[in-house]
């Protein structure tokens, strides 16, 4: 047992506390929003890049140090590729995907023994991820980006009010495409503009009793 025990190195143990502690920070903000990789998959993706780093160095010893610790990022890859879900016109994921990709980085920093690096690493991501959502809302109070499908009798209310609507809300636009069943019209538009006149917007649709359906989609490719 104290063979065993004089094995195992200070500094490897060492470093898997200190990629438990990071990981698990850094899957805090995940877990908190509820995303699909929360706090023990950052832990286990930070852990485990740790892990491959150390013995890639011992395993590739002297000649390539590298050889396992270079195949993290392609297992990293389909790891991230799994947590991003495409929708009709959106894709969700991609941040959560991102931070996959950072937790490795960060254990594979720690695997190297440069701490500094992944403590201000760690800083950083955590700057992105929380502060920075804060300036992401406040710009799309500003200028949001939204996807329109609007269903609505020719007869009763013509393609052509809709643009003029979307003018006098002084929202700008662009018609993705227009399809015809019969009477029934079916137009769609990319809209850009201020969140509250999109809210104007969208009372108006409701209220609006020539307008069969609409569907409203946020964050459009």
């Amino acid at each position: 047992m104290k063979h065993v025990v004089q094995i195992i190195q200070e500094d490897q143990i060492l470093k898997v506390c200190v990629a438990l502690l990071i990981g698990t920070l850094l899957g805090l903000e995940r877990e908190y929003k509820r995303k699909a990789a929360g706090m023990r998959t950052m832990t286990l993706i930070c852990l485990s890049s740790t892990l491959f780093t150390i013995l890639s160095a011992e395993l590739g010893y002297p000649n390539s140090p590298d050889r396992v610790a270079s195949n993290i990022l392609t297992g990293v890859g389909f790891i991230g590729a799994g947590v991003i879900f495409k929708n009709d016109y959106t894709i969700d994921g991609i941040t959560t995907a991102a931070s996959i990709w950072i937790a490795a980085a960060l254990g594979m920093a720690i695997g190297m023994s440069q701490y500094v690096l992944a403590v201000g690493g760690l800083a950083g991501a955590l700057i992105v991820l929380i502060l920075m959502e804060f300036t992401e809302k406040s710009i799309a109070e500003v200028n949001d980006k939204r996807y329109y499908i609007i269903y609505f009798h020719e007869d009763k209310f013509p393609e052509v009010d809709i643009e003029h609507i979307l003018r006098n809300f002084g929202l700008k636009y662009k018609r993705m495409f227009i399809v015809r069943k019969a009477d029934l019209i079916e137009l769609s538009y990319t809209v850009r503009g201020n969140r509250s006149k999109m809210e104007q917007l969208d009372d108006f649709l409701l209220q609006n009793k020539s307008v069969t359906e609409f569907q409203v989609q946020q964050n459009p490719l």
